[in-house]
């Protein structure tokens, strides 16, 4: 292969997400979000992920900024369900903060830990 192709190739995709998904200071994380890795239910889709990110969306009826979370949903699991396969689906979505359910009796996940499992690397 081609290394200079790859590398040229490689620059033009992070160009074109960073085109999509603008780059925001931390600190711009809402302050009265939950915590990153937090393990949430979105009520829509009836799986358990992750929250990944979150920002302020619209405003509610009193004026205030609703707080959107990026969530990973996991592949869904039953008790009847067969063991994970490599190709099972992960998901991600954006959920208003009164559309999931927080699980904050279970510590936040090591994010980073878990896009290394998956394969990834998003996350510093």
């Amino acid at each position: 292969m081609n290394s200079k192709r790859d590398d040229d190739l490689l620059q033009q995709l992070k160009e074109i997400f960073e085109s999509v998904v603008p780059s925001t200071p931390i600190g711009e994380y809402p302050k009265d979000a939950l915590p990153l890795g937090t393990y949430v239910r979105p009520i829509r889709h009836d799986r358990l992920g992750v929250i990944t990110d979150a920002f302020y969306g619209d405003l509610d009826t009193q004026g205030k900024k609703i707080i959107i979370y990026t969530i990973l949903l996991f592949p869904p699991l039953t008790s009847l369900s067969p063991p994970l396969k490599n190709n099972d689906q992960y998901y991600i979505t954006n959920e208003y903060e009164y559309e999931v359910i927080a699980y904050l009796m279970i510590p936040p996940a090591n994010l980073s830990e878990l896009t290394k499992s998956l394969g990834g690397g998003l996350f510093l």
